[in-house]
């Protein structure tokens, strides 16, 4: 006789687990590697990464690069200079030629190709350190107004507000000028940027740590006993990476053009160290004589944080597909047609 019924295998199948209850821990084995495949699978964002790699190439590899021209930044060239017209440089395109591969600078003779490679070095330091800065006191104050307690959280996010309405350009300013000039300036700058420029970081962490401090990883982890030192380090900084460096990306060419400004203002690097704002202030005197000295460097500001600002809207989708995906259908017109009754009204 047989006999029919279930097995112990034909029971009810599990289903899927809740994206709430996997820490971010577990889910980003193997993150890496998949962000860098959608990364690359984008035509803007391997030019924009290719960009800013040559542009950090070209920074550290400044001596390198004037050596193979056979210049530096400093030594003076006045015999390729008219003195009729009071320092513009001789031959078309700024004194452009197989020794100078820019031309020269307007009064000196400095050759323009080696100041701006060196002068990369300036912006991009300046740039990364303020960056690294605002990073870690936006991480500092976000997390601990997420996690802490209502009075802490009020307490810090007033603070953070009021780090928001102060006029850092003003301070900046007064500060630059009050400090010593024996202060290393490059260092001076980032600080600077860095102490009026973390506020919409601590932000941004804070609104998420609010949110994944709900997720049901978090509560286990609570339950268990976790401090919130651990909880913080395991269960709510592997959540807060997408939107950071996302951001992160996005700072790196603000504090760019943030520097060039001081620098356009007097009150960045001092020379003969080069910077590309304060070789945009020298050449604003020159551009109807010598309009390749302002064009040179301005253009070159602008195609680093047009790359930097591409690569950072990149790493935004390349890091939240899913969302962009969302945003994408809901835009799409007519993917959902009304029938019957309701068509008729």
């Amino acid at each position: 006789m047989t006999t029919t019924g279930t097995t112990p295998h034909s029971g009810i199948q599990p289903g899927p687990v809740p994206a709430d209850a996997v820490s971010p821990s577990t889910r980003s084995a193997g993150g890496a590697a998949a962000v860098l495949r959608r990364l690359w699978a984008r035509p803007g964002s391997r030019i924009a990464l290719v960009a800013v790699i040559l542009l950090v190439l070209a920074a550290i590899a400044a001596p390198l690069l004037t050596s193979l021209e056979g210049q530096d930044p400093d030594s003076y060239h006045d015999e390729l200079l008219n003195s009729v017209t009071g320092g513009s440089p001789l031959g078309s395109f700024g004194g452009i030629s197989s020794h100078h591969w820019l031309g020269v600078e307007p009064t000196t003779g400095r050759d323009l190709f080696a100041r701006l490679v060196y002068g990369a070095r300036i912006s991009l330091s300046v740039a990364a350190g303020a960056t690294i800065g605002q990073l870690l006191l936006g991480l500092l104050v976000g997390l601990s107004a997420g996690l802490a307690g209502r009075r802490i959280d009020a307490l810090l996010s007033r603070f953070t507000d009021l780090a928001l309405s102060l006029p850092s350009l003003f301070f900046s300013i007064a500060l630059l000028a009050v400090v010593p000039a024996s202060f290393p300036r490059p260092l001076l700058l980032s600080i600077i940027l860095a102490a009026f420029g973390w506020a919409p970081t601590a932000r941004i962490v804070r609104a998420e740590t609010m949110v994944l401090r709900e997720r049901e990883y978090v509560s286990a982890a609570l339950l268990t006993g976790a401090s919130s030192w651990w909880i913080a380090r395991r269960e709510i900084l592997p959540g807060l990476v997408a939107p950071v460096v996302t951001y992160t990306a996005l700072a790196l060419p603000a504090n760019m053009v943030a520097e060039a400004g001081l620098s356009f203002l007097g009150l960045g690097v001092k020379p003969p160290t080069p910077s590309w704002g304060q070789m945009l202030s020298g050449a604003t005197t020159w551009f109807q004589v010598d309009p390749t000295y302002v064009l040179i460097p301005a253009l070159t500001l602008l195609l680093c944080v047009l790359a930097f600002t591409a690569l950072g809207e990149s790493l935004r989708v390349a890091l939240d597909p899913k969302a962009v995906r969302t945003v994408k259908s809901a835009k799409t017109p007519g993917r959902f047609r009304i029938t019957g009754k309701a068509a008729k009204r």
